[in-house]
């Protein structure tokens, strides 16, 4: 979800947070009990913004969240779209574009997402990064 109220992405920053947390804590009990019953091990992954605010808003960024996630994969695409009509951009540009008109809060790189992920805590080691094609 994102703080920006995007139609279909609002996020309740007063319990998304804890909701999120108890919701990925009990996906991992659930899928720990069924790799009991089957003998085997499964993954918990999951999609992760590359937004800083979004980040830190929908609770993304707390590395308590790693305990049930075996890794998360970081955005790395579509940082610039069609959603910015008057605006060009690098769509999964490494590093910040410093030629970029936008607030340097709105303005977004890979590099500028993993750091809002490592810089809270999050391991690394617990990090993919998704790319275009």
């Amino acid at each position: 979800g994102s703080p920006n109220v995007l139609e279909g992405n609002y996020v309740d920053t007063l319990n998304d947070r804890a909701n999120f947390k108890a919701l990925l804590a009990e996906f991992r009990t659930q899928l720990n009990a069924y790799g009991a019953q089957t003998g085997r091990d499964y993954l918990l992954s999951a999609f992760l913004p590359a937004n800083p605010a979004d980040i830190t808003a929908g609770g993304w960024n707390d590395p308590a969240i790693f305990n049930s996630l075996d890794y998360g994969n970081v955005q790395g695409y579509d940082l610039h779209g069609a959603w910015e009509p008057t605006l060009t951009g690098h769509q999964g540009n490494l590093y910040d574009d410093p030629a970029d008109p936008r607030a340097a809060d709105r303005r977004f790189s890979v590099n500028k997402a993993v750091t809002a992920y490592t810089s809270a805590g999050v391991p690394a080691r617990k990090l993919g990064l998704g790319l275009a094609m």
